[in-house]
């Protein structure tokens, strides 16, 4: 079996330049955790996720060694004022800008193996087309969705 025949094809994209309070309304909207970013000739550029926007978000302070005091501690509105300030950021400032892409002709073997060894923020691997083009998204359900049980 081959990415084209597992793959969402035509997947929810923001585009390159969008900010960043556009693609928390898309992440939203559409209840993802990430989202490829794409150039005008419909060209991943990059991937961004939910946790890269709340890392940016987080104040620099709250490193591991203050996690423990923070659990038990008063909510920290200084995390939305955070994000308010990072609304207006284009999203290409947090995106990872080297996301996992996969021809629509790769073995889904191979895909599997990219996905179980990703060490990104990212659970997708993006399918493009011979121009480059983004055509589709492949998450690990999408692989053992397909297992017939």
């Amino acid at each position: 079996m081959i990415a084209a025949n597992v793959m969402t094809p035509n997947p929810i994209t923001v585009r390159q330049g969008s900010s960043v309070r556009e693609t928390i309304a898309t992440l939203k909207r559409h209840r993802l955790h990430d989202l490829p970013v794409v150039n005008d000739e419909g060209k991943p550029v990059g991937i961004v996720t939910a946790r890269a926007i709340l890392h940016a978000a987080v104040p620099a302070y709250a490193t591991s060694n203050l996690i423990n005091v923070m659990r038990g501690g008063p909510d920290l509105p200084s995390v939305y004022e955070h994000l308010r300030s990072i609304a207006n950021k284009d999203v290409s400032e947090i995106m990872d800008d080297e996301p996992s892409l996969v021809s629509c002709h790769i073995a889904t073997t191979a895909v599997a193996a990219i996905l179980v060894n990703m060490a990104t923020d990212s659970n997708n691997v993006l399918v493009v087309d011979e121009e480059e083009r983004l055509v589709g998204i492949i998450s690990a359900v999408d692989i053992v969705g397909r297992t017939k049980t």
